[in-house]
């Protein structure tokens, strides 16, 4: 019987592979996914670890890649109130002392950040009811 081959693939990108990262709303929750694309290396092909997606905050490269190509909005939540304070614990998974520093001077959110914040805020406003949780 013939001895199985084994391919190996690299597991870090070269030179040429682009890092692709976003974050997209699930029924109102964050996600995020990344991935490694490369016309060369085949880094990032499916069957390779090039590629990864969650629910919730985004890790920290994955966040600053989205900052670099989307930018960021400053949520201003001073008046706010409860709603607010949940929406963006839901969102983002803050602490108490990154609430309140939030709270004091606002918080950079990404485009898409702020849009779910937005939304989940406005939604338990409109219905008249406390934020869940």
């Amino acid at each position: 019987m013939p001895e199985p081959t084994t391919m190996s693939l690299p597991c870090e990108p070269c030179r040429r592979c682009v890092f692709h990262a976003w974050q997209l709303i699930d029924r109102d929750e964050l996600c995020w996914r990344a991935e490694w694309e490369c016309d060369t290396c085949a880094f990032g092909a499916p069957d390779t670890c090039g590629r990864d997606e969650g629910r919730g905050p985004a890790p920290g490269d994955v966040r600053a890649a989205v900052v670099a190509a989307e930018g960021t909005v400053l949520v201003d939540l001073r008046g706010g109130g409860v709603p607010a304070l949940r929406a963006v614990r839901k969102v983002l998974g803050l602490r108490l002392a990154q609430l309140h520093a939030a709270v004091r001077d606002g918080y950079r959110a990404t485009p898409v950040e702020a849009e779910l914040i937005t939304r989940l805020i406005t939604g338990w406003t409109a219905a008249g009811t406390a934020a869940p949780g």
